[in-house]
């Protein structure tokens, strides 16, 4: 356990040095006195003429001046006295000194190993400003786990309604990091960097038991949907949270590819998100960059008046397919409505963007989409869960580039529910493998390896228009695999199959 350095010897110290400036400042004011009156003395006797200067004229002006002297020489004496002892008790800073030596802790000693100091947060220490992760003791060096000092600034902006600065380091951080907070900007200079699935997961843990994200043991039909599991964990979690701005080009990444090259062949090895809202109001995500995640990159969950402006996803592996990034939808939105995204550019190995159940009132405009499959809705339906409806969404103005497919729906084999009155306008597709796409016999081995039923049952798709697309092929232009759908039109579709150049792998 920490040991807490002895004060006593210091305030004895202090106490002695009182006693000694106390005596110290009349003794000097005193002797220089008396040098000054002796001084006048001589010079009255030995001077000649002296007894006519106005100091020396008469007694009387020659003990005023002494007492004038004396009362400045006091004055200054005093002054001088306040500020040593001012000095005396500042400690002396050293470049080597840590913040836990100002504690009077050992370097090697953590915080948590205090109990005998009265407990105190960051919050309390730390006057409302502006501040940074480093305010309360984070490393910044991309190795040291910065969550603690980094959610600390998080609270403390929050609590004072000053900005957060992320400087321009790499914060490492562990899933998940929650956060609920009110009326806070959090600006990213810098990143934060979220760890490897060794790291993280050591032993491969999968998904808890009865959780139907990928098949676990215990999963039953209806209920809350899979999606819900299927983000459990995230980088950064906010929740519950409202009027809330993040903002700046920095922003998250994770070691994706360590995860990646496991969960292609074992989906129901744990991943986390980086970016999640859920249960969040008027929610900002402006200019960030998110690169590499383990699974999806920002999931927008039972939340609304969420605004998404300039977002950069990347990853760094380009491959498409079996080989490439699974499970790393780039947007997806979950129950969730009133939900805006714009000029942004976004890579994903799975969806780019994704509009799931329970969503209405969705809005994309002025995206740039890249090798990954295109903008979807759904899927729909996934053991027969509960809310399966998606309403009022529009995409348009969008580029999608080496992809697997342009614009979809995606539902499950015997699902019920509903996708209604939702538009696809001026894409422009350049080597996608299917242009449009609608698919009601949505059925993954990775999620419902047994297979699924076809009992006539699927989700109704109505007021459906897919217009003024524009662009090249590798496969097909169209593909629609519907059973119920209804009033779905195409309008102004100029798709040519591509040059045999790109295929995806």
């Amino acid at each position: 356990m920490a040991q807490v350095r002895p004060v006593k010897q210091q305030e004895v110290q202090v106490d002695h040095m009182d006693r000694l400036e106390g005596s110290v400042v009349p003794t000097s004011a005193a002797f220089c006195s008396l040098l000054c009156f002796v001084g006048i003395l001589l010079v009255r006797r030995y001077v000649p003429k002296a007894n006519k200067h106005w100091l020396c004229r008469t007694p009387h002006v020659c003990v005023g001046s002494l007492v004038l002297v004396t009362f400045l020489q006091c004055s200054v004496m005093v002054l001088r006295s306040s500020h040593v002892k001012e000095e005396s008790l500042r400690p002396a800073v050293h470049a080597e000194d840590t913040p836990q030596q100002f504690l009077g802790v050992d370097a090697q000693d953590s915080l948590e190993d205090l109990p005998d100091l009265p407990e105190t947060t960051p919050s309390e220490e730390v006057p409302c400003r502006q501040v940074t992760p480093f305010d309360f003791g984070a490393k910044g060096d991309g190795h040291a786990d910065d969550s603690a000092p980094v959610l600390s600034a998080i609270l403390h902006g929050a609590k004072c309604q000053t900005e957060v600065i992320i400087p321009s380091r790499r914060f490492l951080v562990m899933p998940t990091l929650q956060v609920t907070v009110e009326n806070v900007t959090i600006i990213f200079e810098g990143v934060l960097v979220g760890p490897s699935l060794q790291a993280w997961n050591p032993l491969m843990g999968t998904w808890p038991k009865g959780s139907c994200a990928y098949a676990e043991a215990g999963c039953r039909l209806g209920g809350p949907s899979p999606e819900f599991a299927r983000s459990q964990w995230a980088l950064l979690l906010f929740r519950n949270c409202r009027n809330v701005t993040l903002r700046g080009r920095g922003g998250l990444e994770a070691r994706g590819p360590s995860f990646w090259k496991v969960r292609n062949l074992r989906p129901q090895v744990r991943g986390y998100c980086l970016l999640k809202m859920e249960d969040c109001e008027s929610m900002e995500i402006l200019g960030l960059h998110l690169h590499d995640s383990p699974m999806y990159q920002v999931v927008v969950a039972r939340s609304r008046w969420v605004r998404l402006d300039g977002l950069r996803i990347t990853l760094s592996n380009h491959e498409l397919g079996d080989a490439g990034a699974h499970n790393t939808d780039g947007v997806n939105i979950l129950n969730s409505s009133e939900v805006t995204l714009q000029r942004s550019v976004i890579e994903s190995g799975d969806d780019n963007v994704v509009v799931k159940e329970g969503s209405h009132d969705i809005y994309g405009e002025d995206l740039q989409l890249r090798r990954g499959k295109g903008v979807s809705i759904g899927s729909l339906g996934e053991r027969s869960a509960e809310g399966q409806v998606v309403m009022n969404v529009r995409f348009r103005n969008l580029t999608v580039t080496q992809s697997v497919h342009g614009a979809r729906i995606k539902t499950w084999k015997g699902a019920q529910g509903l996708v209604r009155n939702v538009s696809f306008e001026s894409f422009k597709l350049l080597d996608v493998m299917v242009g449009i796409l609608i698919d009601q016999t949505y059925c993954p081995p990775s999620q419902r390896p047994e297979g699924c039923e076809n009992d006539g049952e699927a989700i109704r798709i109505e007021r459906v228009r897919f217009s003024d697309f524009s662009g090249s092929f590798l496969q097909t232009d169209r593909k629609v695999l519907c059973n119920a759908c209804e009033d779905v039109t195409y309008q102004n579709i100029a798709l040519r199959p591509a040059a045999p150049m790109f295929r995806p792998r």
